[in-house]
């Protein structure tokens, strides 16, 4: 038997930030949300020293594509550069911190400052300076170091892309883990083992920490309350929130990454495209085709049936079936989420779907989105009251199980994914403070 801990705790200064202190196996302090000091912390070795996502190849496929993106705090430019080389480069004139580029996304080659016309190749390197004359023979020694800071490590996998601002760490693999399965079970939907996301991105504002957004994706208990209405409305186009009526798990995956997995109720009923509606494949005749010619009828089959994942991706992404919705903290009580709509090269019939079923649910109109965004905005409002201080996160404890795939629970209202996302956190958070 679990014993559960509701002794009290005292919120962190920077001075003395024990993270043991406000991270249980079954809670978390509300200061968690709320303190300044915890969010620069946040800032500081999640956003700082980890694997971020950042933009998906898709949409810089040509050279000199650039998107303006943030890690953390960090503003910074997502480049295709002429070499072909895909690069990260932190937003900001060498000279007196102007931001370069303001635009969402373009094409060009170099970046010009506003501010006195300082100019970057999109490799990040300082190609002109303006009144050259002005700065005397020093400068010439240091001009080569004066382009555009550059994220050490940038990787890819399955075309999301991911950076981190620290020279050394692990792997992108090693951080992905068990969450490349993933990113493979969306991409094995398309015939040409790719997707797109260049159609554009959602943009919502939600009034709550970034942590409220990306765990309340992954909590399979809200569903029955929080949407009933659009349940109500779909019912029977997919299968029962009901917990004990599917075979349905929740899945921590280790390292921040977890999971609700259907795709044992999919298999079970063998039935093709319920995670799409129940479209019959007679509708997207031409899909299915390129997809068994590409993957074979088996391999097709399985991937009609058990569909896309519903998988967050520590710190900041989540693949939210036929969507990809990632983050970017703001404050302690802000987050801007964008969400985009999968789309598969190739396939203008089903992809027409997609956006409507898109815009639908995480549109700004949506049911989804809209009823999530109160929720979080609500739970930020609530945490003003500070007592009690504390969150249970104790649902399914004593369920919990082990097997090759991470720690799991039959019972989809668990809250095993939100436990393993502050193991991760606090290990994280606390690596220097606290054991």
């Amino acid at each position: 038997m679990t014993t559960l801990d509701h002794g009290p705790a005292s919120v962190p200064t920077p001075e003395a930030f024990d993270v043991s202190a406000i991270v249980k196996n079954h809670r978390v302090h509300g200061s968690v949300y709320t303190s300044p000091e915890i969010f620069n912390r946040e800032m500081e070795t999640i956003f700082r020293t980890g694997w971020v996502y950042v933009a998906h190849e898709s949409e810089i496929a040509e050279e000199g594509d650039y998107l303006t993106r943030r890690i953390g705090r960090d503003p910074v430019v997502v480049v295709h550069g002429r070499d072909g080389v895909i690069r990260v480069l932190e937003n900001r004139c060498s000279h007196r911190a102007n931001r370069l580029c303001n635009a969402e996304s373009g094409n060009a080659t170099s970046f010009r400052c506003p501010y006195h016309g300082w100019t970057f190749s999109n490799d990040g390197s300082l190609t002109a300076v303006p009144m050259r004359d002005g700065y005397g023979e020093e400068f010439a020694k240091v001009r080569a170091n004066l382009g555009m800071s550059e994220a050490p490590r940038v990787d890819s996998y399955g075309g999301f892309i991911f950076a981190s601002l620290a020279p050394e760490g692990i792997s992108l693999k090693e951080h992905l883990g068990g969450a490349m399965g993933a990113i493979d079970r969306v991409l094995d939907l398309s015939p040409t083992g790719k997707i797109d996301l260049s159609r554009g991105w959602m943009k919502h504002l939600h009034h709550a920490n970034w942590k409220m957004v990306v765990e309340n994706n992954v909590d399979g208990y809200h569903a029955l309350f929080t949407h009933a209405s659009v349940y109500d409305a779909i019912r029977p186009a997919k299968v029962s929130h009901v917990p004990s009526k599917v075979e349905v798990v929740v899945r921590d995956l280790g390292s921040g990454h977890s999971e609700i997995d259907y795709s044992a109720e999919y298999r079970k009923l063998d039935e093709e495209f319920v995670w799409y509606g129940r479209i019959p494949r007679t509708k997207l005749p031409e899909y299915v085709e390129a997809l068994e010619t590409a993957h074979g009828p088996e391999k097709a089959h399985d991937a009609l049936v058990i569909g896309p994942s519903h998988t967050l991706i520590w710190p900041n992404l989540f693949l939210a079936e036929m969507n990809v919705m990632y983050v970017e903290p703001m404050a302690t009580d802000e987050t801007v989420a964008y969400t985009a709509a999968v789309i598969i090269p190739g396939q203008d019939k089903l992809n027409e779907r997609t956006m409507r079923r898109s815009e639908g649910a995480m549109g700004p109109a949506g049911f989804l989105i809209a009823d999530d965004g109160e929720i979080g905005m609500r739970n930020q409002a609530g945490l003003a009251a500070r007592d009690p201080e504390w969150l249970e996160l104790s649902r399914g404890l004593e369920t919990d199980f082990e097997d090759e795939t991470g720690i799991v629970n039959s019972d989809k209202s668990a809250e095993t994914p939100q436990r393993g996302f502050y193991r991760q956190w606090a290990s994280v958070v606390g690596q220097e403070t606290s054991a």
